[in-house]
Parts: C-alpha cells; sequence; structure tokens
C-alpha cells in the first residue's frame, strides 16, 4: 500500500468513527462516543503524522492535522490539541487554512476552560434568524436584537426548571442546583438576515455517565422549538397539554411574545435545530395571534403609565403577586395583580422605565393586568391613563 493510500486509509477510517460517535453522542449514547471518538483521533492522528514532516503536502498536511485537533478536542486532549495546531501552523499552510486553525486553537482554550468547571458545549445547535425593517446586512437594531436573545435565554432557562420539575420560581434569579451544568451561549452573528447559533452547555460525556437520565440540553431545545411551534400555529390546547401549570404555561406565551415578530421592525422570527439527520424547523412569520392575548372579562378597561417602583410577589395574604407604577408626578397607581408566572420575567424586566399598563379593573378588587409595553415619555399624554392615585 502506498503512502498516499494509507494516509486516505486511516482518514476514511476515522471519519466513520467520527460520525458513529457524533450519533452516540447526540441520542446520549455517551460510553459509546467517548470510545469512538477515541478511536477517531487515533487513526486521524496517525494519519496526520505521516505527512507532518512533508512541508510540500500542503494543504492536505494541515487539514489533517486540524481534524485531527478538533477531534483530539472531543476526547479532552486539549495538550494534543495544542501541539497538532502548532504543528500545523509551522508549516506553509494557505492564508485561509491558517485562519482556521487559529479560530480551532481559541476554541481549544475555550474547551479547557469549560473542561476545569467539568462542562462542554452540548453537541446540538440551533440558530435563530430574524428579517425585517430593522435588519440591514449583518447588522440588527440593537434594542430589537438583545430583547430577543435575553428572551430566549429566560425561555431556556424556565424550560430547564420545568423540565427539571422545579415549582415555578416567582422571584430571584435561578439557582446553582436548578440551573446545574447549564449554560447558553451565543455565537457571532450571520450577515444577510440576521442570524445568531445557540448552544448550550452540559456536563462533559465523563460526568454524564454517572447521572443516567438527567434532563439535556437536546431535551430542553426540543421542547422549547414544539412549543413555539404550537404558539405560532395558535394551538392553545396543545400547548396546555405540554405546559400544564398554569405559572409556566403564562410564563412561556409571555415570553413567547416578547420573542415573536412585530411585523414592521421584525418580520419573521425562525428557529432551525440539527439533530443529526433530523431538522427542526419553526418559523414566526407574525405578531402573536389574537388568540394569545388575555380575555377581559367584566370590568372596565384602565391604563396606567408610569415607571415600576414596587412590587410584591411574596405577600402571604395575596393570590397572585402585584405591583405599582408612579407616574412624574409622584403618584402611585393601584395595586396592580398579575397572573402567575408573569412578574419575574415579564413585568420586572422594566423596572424603572416608562410603561403603558393595560387593565382591567371589576367593581370589587383592584385592577388586574391584561398587557405591559414600553413607551417613550414624548408618547404620553393626561388621556392616555388613568390618574394614578396615592
Amino acid at each position: 500500500m502506498t503512502l498516499p493510500q494509507q494516509i486516505n486509509t486511516l482518514h476514511l477510517k476515522a471519519m466513520e468513527y467520527a460520525g458513529r460517535a457524533f450519533q452516540a453522542d447526540i441520542h446520549a449514547d455517551y460510553e459509546s462516543a467517548n470510545m469512538l471518538f477515541r478511536e477517531a483521533f487515533d487513526l486521524e492522528r496517525q494519519a496526520a503524522e505521516l505527512l507532518a514532516s512533508d512541508l510540500t503536502a500542503e494543504p492536505t498536511r494541515s487539514i489533517l492535522l486540524r481534524s485531527a485537533a478538533s477531534l483530539a478536542v472531543d476526547c479532552r486532549e486539549f495538550r494534543s490539541a495544542e501541539r497538532l495546531v502548532a504543528v500545523a501552523l509551522s508549516g506553509n499552510p494557505p492564508t485561509e487554512l491558517c485562519e482556521e486553525l487559529r479560530d480551532l486553537l481559541e476554541t481549544v482554550y475555550f474547551s479547557r476552560h469549560l473542561d476545569l468547571r467539568g462542562l462542554e458545549l452540548a453537541p446540538i445547535e440551533f440558530q435563530m434568524t430574524m428579517v425585517g425593517g430593522a435588519v440591514g446586512f449583518g447588522v440588527m437594531e440593537s434594542n430589537q436584537f438583545l430583547k430577543r436573545a435575553e428572551t430566549l435565554d429566560r425561555l431556556l432557562v424556565r424550560t430547564l426548571e420545568r423540565k427539571r420539575g422545579m415549582v415555578f420560581r416567582e422571584s430571584g434569579g435561578p439557582s446553582k442546583e436548578t440551573t446545574r451544568d447549564f449554560e447558553v451561549y451565543f455565537s457571532t452573528s450571520r450577515a444577510a438576515s440576521y442570524a445568531i447559533t445557540v448552544r448550550l452547555g452540559r456536563p462533559n460525556r465523563q460526568r454524564l455517565l454517572e447521572f443516567p437520565g438527567e434532563v439535556q440540553p437536546n431535551d430542553v431545545v426540543e421542547d422549547v422549538l414544539i412549543c413555539l411551534e404550537d404558539f405560532g400555529a395558535g394551538r392553545v390546547d396543545a400547548l396546555h397539554e405540554r405546559i400544564s401549570d398554569e405559572a409556566y404555561f403564562n410564563n412561556f406565551t409571555a415570553l413567547a411574545k416578547k420573542i415573536s415578530p412585530d411585523g414592521d421592525k421584525v418580520r419573521t422570527v425562525g428557529f432551525t435545530s440539527l439533530k443529526g439527520n433530523e431538522k427542526q424547523t419553526v418559523a414566526l412569520t407574525s405578531p402573536p395571534l389574537e388568540i394569545w392575548k388575555p380575555k377581559v372579562e367584566g370590568g372596565k378597561r384602565v391604563e396606567y403609565v408610569g415607571r415600576i417602583r414596587a412590587a410584591d410577589e411574596t405577600a402571604k395574604k395575596r393570590t397572585h403577586p402585584v405591583f405599582c407604577v408612579e407616574d412624574d408626578a409622584g403618584k402611585v397607581s393601584p395595586r396592580i395583580q398579575v397572573p402567575p408566572g408573569v412578574l419575574q420575567d415579564i413585568v420586572k424586566p422594566y423596572w424603572g422605565e416608562l410603561v403603558r399598563v393595560i387593565a382591567t379593573k371589576p367593581k370589587k378588587g383592584g385592577p388586574k393586568m391584561i398587557e405591559i409595553e414600553p413607551m417613550g415619555s414624548e408618547n404620553v399624554s393626561e388621556s392616555d391613563s388613568e390618574p394614578a392615585i396615592d
């Protein structure tokens, strides 16, 4: 067998093992994944080393070394990965390949940083894509992007808490125990439409073998996308079946409304996830449907304009959390009730901002919030709201 044939045989066998390892990983067969990634790395390293001393064999030489280094990361062999990238850069790879090798070196350092905490990035990733008037070629109006990125983060964490059987958290941030080994990462944007890739952290595969049955990032992503698909299609009953807890249901629908297009600045918000050969796509192509707007059942429709200055999610005498807004004259609204699951993630992010609160006021009891929206002070007039009261 000639040297090129030997290298090709080793490389093809390595790619076969790597493909099987990836499939085993995404299907939670971590023991097999560890073994197969190790086999793939050993084979690809052998292929790369056969060509490492031949500086004229570019770009094949550097491509093999880069591939072996990437598989070394999958095996948590970070020092080996560094050496392989260094050997590749010591030759004469094409400029574009040099940049890819430097990028891979950054990945090595980042992966080692995660590994020191017992973490790694899950193999599944998904994209969030936005199209509309506020989107240019690889750029997007910052507040339109940031509010959706922050909301998506909250949505992923709340879904994790729900799937781990946690009681809905009405106050405070997620506990370390609840979000154990779960982190959200955003990549740089893509041009044309504005798109980001979302990756989730998880325990490394060795630790996962110690926690069989643990809720994984794959489970969270799949659940979020299925629920967003139900939301976009207006399938209320189907979403209720998936999210039976009232607080979690209210929270999900409220967050989904914040992610949804406004029809002008953002016309489409799409999500795409790949799990091996399985592709899951969800597209929100219109503002939230009327069916998701709270119904006003009796009582007078009222509006309050002001800044959120007080909120109470723990009062024992009240069945629902409440908050107040204060106008620029210092007058405070009545205590406004909010449904379970809404205060922490929907109301409190507007703390200190000027907002319009739309509520219904029954004959007995205080007002109950229907919607809340931010507004600029230049849009406020005396007719916009019911006068606040002390």
